[in-house]
């Protein structure tokens, strides 16, 4: 049995999106396996509150211009070696100039760079001069990541994980039935009656996301189906404005519903009959997998990680980016089709009963898997 490690995980973000999400998910799993974790970002961060309240020993370092560059690398310097932590995981380019290159100063026997993006690399130090090793969320991302000039091997995979929602505990000896119980809570409490058909979408308001294109594709079968309603939970200045604007323009003022942040946004994807994302790019995504432990169908583009995280043409369908009208036929074949829904629904919910490399078991064992071959390669076995 490997022993246990002291592991740092950093984290320059304020915000709290997929990546800020994955990190927390990651850091539980890995403190239930008997890690000692801890956390090193900015005073004001989310995840730094979300972190502590969970028990977690945050450190907060400013960051973010030269001067504070190279006081924090000192900082971490003699942070990791006070704490003597065994790995030290970076995430985003400027915490990895940071904590990375402090780690190597103090000595850290294995630091690591994480990858939750598809955009493109501007710079190799922050991936080969200062960490060990990389670890990413797809094969889609390693492969974009080796073209870069990455060797592959030295990156390994560890997908998102799938947590089941807290409020399945309620009724163990049914989750099936608890999961209906929650579907007709959440419908009462927006407003829609089981003759709606509701098609939702979950995700930080940003232009790849897609949703204007998702409102244009949908807009036609609103037109034509007074029962349609599009919900779409996620905030963001700029395209809320659009969508606002959109959802003037086509008339569909009753029918789309602009929610904004919501803490409980997995809870209300059970109130979903379809969930829809018309992304342009996306390393993974988790809500995908969210969506299919809820037994949400899923409609969505064909880009990067996406198809890992969905099972194509049995919980899922993926059209073609750019293709509008392959939207809107998809949507229509599930707004049109209640048992297609209920099918596919019901495929992703088993489904995510199974995949064992997207449950917290399998997160942690790979991890693992990944820290100590690497410790061993680097002669820290």
């Amino acid at each position: 049995m490997n022993r246990p490690l002291r592991i740092l995980h950093t984290e320059a973000a304020k915000g709290m999106g997929g990546q800020e999400i994955y990190i927390l998910r990651h850091m539980q799993v890995m403190r239930a396996r008997g890690h000692e974790v801890a956390l090193l970002c900015q005073p004001d961060a989310r995840l730094a509150t979300l972190a502590r309240d969970d028990g977690f020993t945050v450190h907060t370092l400013r960051m973010g211009g030269m001067a504070r560059l190279m006081r924090g690398i000192w900082s971490v310097s003699r942070l990791v070696r006070r704490e003597r932590y065994d790995v030290v995981n970076t995430t985003s380019r400027r915490d990895t100039l940071i904590a990375a290159a402090g780690a190597r100063l103090g000595r850290t026997p294995l630091v690591v760079r994480s990858r939750h993006l598809m955009s493109p690399v501007n710079s190799l130090l922050t991936y080969t001069g200062l960490p060990h090793r990389v670890i990413t969320v797809s094969r889609f991302v390693k492969q974009l990541l080796a073209e870069r000039g990455i060797a592959s091997d030295t990156i390994g995979i560890v997908p998102p994980i799938a947590v089941p929602p807290r409020w399945t505990d309620i009724r163990k000896d049914d989750p099936w039935q608890c999961l209906q119980d929650v579907r007709a809570e959440v419908r009462a409490e927006l407003g829609f009656s089981d003759e709606d058909i509701v098609v939702g979408c979950v995700a930080v308001l940003r232009e790849p996301k897609g949703h204007a294109d998702l409102l244009r594709a949908i807009a036609p079968l609103c037109k034509a189906n007074p029962r349609l309603h599009l919900v779409v939970v996620g905030n963001g200045e700029a395209v809320m404005q659009r969508l606002l604007e959109m959802r003037e323009e086509h008339g569909l003022q009753q029918q789309v519903h602009l929610l904004g942040y919501r803490d409980s946004a997995c809870r209300l994807m059970t109130g979903f009959d379809i969930f829809a994302l018309a992304s342009h790019k996306e390393a993974a995504g988790t809500v995908f997998l969210e969506a299919a432990y809820v037994a949400v169908p899923i409609v969505a583009t064909r880009v990067g990680g996406v198809p890992e995280m969905v099972a194509e043409g049995s919980n899922a369908i993926l059209t073609r980016l750019g293709d509008n009208g392959a939207l809107t036929a998809a949507l229509r074949l599930l707004v049109d089709d209640p048992q297609r829904r209920q099918m596919m629904g019901r495929a992703g919910w088993d489904w995510m009963r199974t995949a064992h490399d997207f449950s917290p078991a399998g997160h942690g064992e790979t991890t693992e898997h990944y820290y100590h071959q690497w410790l061993k390669e680097l002669g820290h076995g």
